[in-house]
């Protein structure tokens, strides 16, 4: 009697214990708050090394883009997927559990004395066999999710960067808009007096006003391109609309045509996109295996016992496998096959693309250094000429048409000089980001296959 509540008790535990190693579910409700900071302050700060950004200063480009890589909503959400991919490795390393059978005949007639009873016990080791190529495949799956998402982040960098240097354009232009206006505002005035006081025409003022409301219009536009600019970054770090981000621009230097050639012999390695893709074809290449390999599975070993109705008893193992006669997951082996091979070809596309996309960026850069160079040179001599006619004029010895065609061609050098500048300074910032050039210190690189 003993012994039978001891066994009972034995049978409790185990029960109990396997109860305990079963998932449970627990509730997480949605925060329904909105996720946006109202200050640069109240944004994630910390990098991985365990240093704050401060943000009571100016901000550097870098400090920006590690600001945007640890605040924009979107990576946050893509970062989620590492988690999706831990859970696939998990699972490939996991075995099966194992199944019992039971069954149960009744005596209806015949010689037999007592009911028949059976029970049987088997493991699917199927999982043995493809164990290790299933593993490597999860394993690089999530190399390929964590190189994607690198990718996401050198992105979301760049385009911070690029908003940065973007803004600051738009500053200068509408400075040089409103350093325009005053002169235009001044011409016009002395040409509508002299037209008042008869000694002008009406078509000889047409000119001034129709540069003065062009200069207006043009400010008008300038002022909303430049909080469209300000709400994309304030989007990309989190932040409320409306919050202006002080940065300080650094002085950009052309990547030397050298450098930026061994940059782009490397890109295979370097790239994070590339390196997924060379992740994904050894996901393929074994998954590819693990299909050549489940032409015999599943394979089941395990063992039976039983009594017959004339209650003899009988046990012993049991093994179950399929016969590679007909199907032979031929079906999977091309579809496995045929994914290896298409992603070898992508990876092939795609790494034309970023030499070719490299190599005409840098002699892009190459051409907007020296269109810049001369519109900045154009820039300053139209101003020097400017400030002479609008002299010229206020001494009554040139007309307002003479005024205003050199002032506002002066005002067109200048802005020419801040778009050939803004598009240089983005090139390079692009070529940056293709080679991998001066990107912040909180994007880490990942391993690049062995293979």
């Amino acid at each position: 009697m003993n012994w039978m509540r001891r066994h009972r008790r034995i049978r409790a535990v185990c029960f109990c214990l396997g109860l305990a190693g079963c998932a449970s579910y627990h509730a997480a409700p949605l925060n329904l708050g909105s996720p946006l900071k109202p200050s640069l302050a109240a944004l994630n700060r910390r990098q991985p090394d365990g240093g704050m950004i401060a943000t009571g200063a100016p901000l550097s480009l870098q400090n920006v883009a590690a600001l945007a890589v640890l605040n924009d909503p979107d990576l946050i959400a893509a970062r989620a997927q590492h988690g999706v991919s831990q859970a696939d490795l998990l699972s490939a390393g996991l075995l099966p559990d194992p199944s019992i059978t039971a069954g149960f005949a009744a005596l209806i007639s015949g010689p037999g004395s007592i009911p028949a009873i059976s029970g049987g016990l088997a493991q699917d080791i199927s999982a043995l066999i493809t164990y290790r190529v299933n593993v490597a495949a999860a394993k690089a799956g999530q190399a390929q999710v964590d190189a994607g998402i690198l990718w996401q982040e050198w992105q979301v960098a760049s385009q911070a960067e690029a908003l940065c240097i973007a803004m600051a354009a738009d500053e200068q232009t509408l400075a040089t808009l409103r350093a325009d206006d005053a002169p235009l505002s001044q011409v016009n005035h002395a040409t509508q007096r002299q037209v008042g006081a008869g000694n002008m025409t009406i078509a000889a003022s047409a000119t001034s006003m129709a540069a003065l409301a062009a200069t207006e219009t043009a400010l008008n536009t300038a002022i909303q391109t430049r909080g469209q600019d300000r709400d994309q970054l304030d989007a990309l770090l989190g932040l409320e609309p409306g919050i202006d981000v002080p940065v300080r621009l650094p002085v950009f230097t052309p990547i030397p045509r050298g450098v930026a050639e061994q940059a782009i012999a490397s890109l295979a390695r370097r790239r994070p996109d590339l390196i997924a893709l060379r992740y994904g074809y050894t996901e393929a290449d074994a998954r590819l295996r693990a299909a050549i390999l489940t032409q015999f599975l599943p394979i089941s070993l395990g063992g039976t016992a039983g009594r017959d109705t004339s209650n003899v008893w009988s046990a012993g193992p049991q093994l179950t496998l399929n016969l590679p006669l007909f199907n032979r997951n031929r079906g999977g082996v091309a579809s496995a096959a045929a994914t290896r091979a298409q992603l070898a070809a992508q990876f092939a596309a795609s790494l034309a693309a970023a030499e070719g996309g490299a190599e005409a960026l840098l002699a892009r850069t190459q051409e907007l250094q020296e269109e810049s160079r001369v519109a900045d040179d154009a820039a300053a001599s139209a101003a020097k000429i400017a400030a002479q006619s609008q002299t010229a004029f206020n001494n009554g010895a040139l007309d307002a048409l003479g005024a205003v065609n050199l002032q506002t061609a002066a005002a067109d050098r200048q802005r020419e000089a801040i778009t050939l500048r803004e598009q240089r300074l983005t090139a390079v910032l692009a070529l940056e980001t293709m080679l991998g050039i001066g990107l912040p210190a909180i994007l880490q690189a990942v391993p690049e296959p062995t293979s």
